[in-house]
């Protein structure tokens, strides 16, 4: 694993900031929408801030309606937003719902998306050296040529710089299709070292494999020293170092009732583990109880757990 020295940046986060409207009953019929910010990388940055993570986020805000709103949402969870652009057009939006537990519900919209604005141009040598660990999933290549470059620069430069990259391909066939993601996939597998992908569907989608551990052999063939395979209510299986260790689900009092993002749930929790010190097999369990905790308690971003409700 690689070494992270003194550094201001724990968690350097590249992704695309939707305007989240959440209801408790179906999308179409419902009156009520509690508003807030969301979408998988920002779950995922957030998470790790709130448990005690320095996240800094590389990002555009169009000049919408929502453009203050954004910013000060991104505020008051101690994201740092100094490389968060300021553009023209409009902000994204999703609306999902958690009624149906696991059969999760989503409606995006995103015309004139802000990210459009993510280019190259926002990745330099000095914002990469001052992190421990840069971090970007699937979401943000998605979205244009110009967001691929930009993801392949930051990891790019961080492998040179012998800095870890962790990155979930956090498959979504409803944004492109299955070749455009696998090719995105494979021009940063060689750069990747942390590897966060769930199973079955998504392993089997993009590598040709159900099973955690073909998935963990298939990855560490291709020289990814971390690898941690999300396999839902049943935890996690976590590969590094030549060691295999299945890690369930912590036992829970009450059941989970939401799984909106809890993938990007875990993801925050793990490398805000990872950035403290944490070995990958106990920063998989902190994850767990992070993700679990958040099934658990549902809602928007400001239901993630904080570090005063999760033992570190």
């Amino acid at each position: 694993m690689k070494q992270a020295y003194i550094k201001d940046i724990d968690i350097l986060a590249l992704g695309e900031i939707f305007v989240e409207m959440r209801c408790d009953s179906d999308i179409v019929v419902a009156n009520t929408y509690e508003k807030s910010i969301g979408a998988g990388d920002i779950i995922t940055a957030v998470t790790a801030s709130r448990l005690g993570s320095f996240v800094s986020l590389v990002s555009a805000v169009a000049c919408d309606p929502f453009h203050g709103f954004i910013r000060e949402s991104l505020l008051e969870q101690y994201i740092n937003i100094d490389h968060v652009i300021t553009c023209r057009g409009y902000n994204g939006i999703y609306f999902t719902s958690s009624r149906y537990n696991e059969d999760r519900e989503y409606l995006f919209h995103r015309p004139g998306n802000a990210a459009h604005s993510i280019t190259p141009a926002l990745i330099y040598d000095d914002l990469i050296e001052n992190s421990k660990i840069v971090y970007a999933s699937s979401e943000l290549q998605a979205v244009s040529k110009a967001t691929r470059h930009t993801v392949f620069k930051a990891f790019h430069l961080a492998h040179v710089k012998n800095i870890m990259v962790a990155y979930d391909p956090n498959l979504r066939l409803r944004l492109w299709s299955l070749d455009d993601a696998k090719e995105c996939l494979w021009s940063v597998l060689p750069l990747v070292d942390v590897m966060l992908v769930s199973a079955p569907d998504e392993s089997k989608a993009l590598f040709g494999y159900e099973r955690p551990l073909d998935v963990i052999g298939f990855l560490w063939d291709r020289g990814i020293s971390i690898v941690v395979v999300k396999y839902g209510q049943e935890g996690c299986v976590d590969g590094y170092n030549s060691k295999i260790e299945e890690i369930p689900s912590p036992v829970a009092k009450d059941a989970i009732k939401d799984y909106t993002l809890i993938g990007s749930v875990f993801n925050g929790g793990f490398l805000h583990a990872i950035a403290k010190g944490f070995d990958p097999f106990s920063a998989a369990k902190f994850a767990n109880s992070v993700a679990a905790f958040k099934g658990i308690k549902g809602g928007t971003i400001s239901s993630l757990p904080t570090k005063d409700d999760i033992k570190q």
